[in-house]
């Protein structure tokens, strides 16, 4: 945590986004900045696609746009992450592998937002892109952290 508020401290942005680092805290403070840029491509890509492909505020129609959106954000992520995140390969698998593997993480999040949509939006009627935005918060949690363990640990 030191490292990471001195290095925002002396704004040093080479050091907050382009070195390379085992440090916890700096990955995902760029993961966290990784994710809003992921997170403003797949939510608006859910808003575009709800409101004017199918023009519906609801129903089962907000599962495909979300589908859709989550792959597009999922693709952002997976790039950016790789550039300033988690720089390292994977020890596990080879490229096309660490994608597929990062996509079933990536998974497991849009089935807690479907669940979440499903509940709180179809059965409690609160705006979609509200849920949305709480599910995004806790799919973040659960893809750093799934990811980090899964793919990027050290033997």
């Amino acid at each position: 945590m030191k490292e990471l508020l001195t290095l925002i401290k002396k704004l040093d942005f080479k050091g907050l986004f382009f070195k390379k680092t085992d440090n916890v805290m700096i990955q995902f403070f760029r993961y966290c900045f990784v994710g809003g840029i992921a997170t403003v491509v797949e939510g608006g890509a859910l808003w575009l696609i709800q409101h004017f492909a199918f023009r519906e505020q609801g129903g089962f129609y907000v599962f495909i746009a979300q589908t859709i959106a989550f792959v597009l954000g999922l693709t952002a992520n997976f790039i950016l992450s790789k550039l300033f995140v988690f720089q390292e390969k994977s020890e596990k698998t080879n490229a096309a592998g660490e994608f597929a593997a990062y996509g079933v993480i990536g998974v497991v999040g849009l089935g807690i937002k479907w669940l979440m949509l499903w509940l709180f939006s179809s059965c409690l009627g609160w705006y979609y892109m509200l849920v949305w935005l709480v599910a995004t918060i806790i799919v973040l949690i659960w893809n750093y952290a799934a990811r980090k363990v899964i793919l990027y640990r050290h033997k």
